[in-house]
């Protein structure tokens, strides 16, 4: 059995909204992993529930949207369980107490292989750790404006201290913009004139479908990319974002 709202949580850390349909669901030991990148392949993830009510194996979910639509009118705990075809899932059956819905799966090969990144951990030059107010603070900031463009630089702040700063809006200086000052924020050796143009849309998604972790880290390459990292009580997440080619 698990919680309506939890499995819900769980796809609406890698579907983003809609931004990511066609993904491998991979079950061993109760655990749930899905790999995930977005369609232009400028962001990648993973997303893990430690305690997943399905039997081992791999299931292709091609249509996410549909899977959510029909979640829709179930409540409560859910009952999952898989239907196979020659040793092929074919069907995921939700159940609650009231409905009991077919899922059609695909097959695996429909679902493009997700890239891979080697890191290490003196990569990251800029490291924040975020809390509720500071993943709100973001959210409201892309909310407010209607531009998908923020930059993530290196300003001073009153005392004359080095401090992340996002900057929200277009880069005209005759446009609306907002800038965030980012607290619990770690500097490593940034280079000076840093500027790191990225799409406030994705952030925005990441943030707000995984702002009841317990933990959450956003770390800037100054190359060129952040990852996001949240832990939950049962589940953990990540992102990798790129940067945008244009500033």
């Amino acid at each position: 059995m698990i919680n309506k709202h939890d499995l819900q949580s769980v796809i609406g850390k890698y579907h983003l909204n809609g931004l990511v349909e066609s993904v491998k669901w991979t079950i061993e030991n109760n655990a749930l992993n899905i790999d995930f990148q977005s369609p232009n392949k400028d962001m990648i993830g993973r997303v893990n529930h430690a305690d997943f009510p399905l039997e081992d194996g791999e299931m292709a979910v091609y249509d996410t949207s549909k899977l959510n639509k029909l979640l829709g009118v179930t409540s409560g705990e859910l009952f999952l369980e898989l239907e196979k075809t020659h040793k092929v899932f074919t069907k995921l059956i939700i159940s609650d107490m009231n409905y009991t819905l077919n899922f059609s799966l695909t097959d695996l090969l429909l679902i493009d292989a997700v890239g891979d990144i080697n890191e290490s951990s003196d990569e990251y030059e800029i490291v924040s750790e975020l809390d509720s107010e500071s993943i709100s603070a973001i959210i409201k900031a892309h909310n407010a404006l209607e531009s998908d463009n923020m930059v993530a630089s290196i300003d001073k702040d009153l005392d004359l201290q080095d401090v992340l700063v996002l900057s929200f809006g277009d880069g005209s200086n005759h446009t609306n913009k907002i800038d965030y000052q980012v607290p619990n924020t770690t500097l490593n050796n940034v280079p000076y004139g840093t500027e790191l143009p990225f799409n406030s849309s994705i952030f925005k998604s990441i943030l707000n479908n995984n702002k009841e972790a317990t933990k959450a880290i956003m770390k800037f390459n100054t190359k060129g990319y952040v990852k996001f990292e949240f832990e939950g009580e049962n589940w953990s997440s990540y992102y990798y974002v790129v940067r945008k080619a244009d500033i």
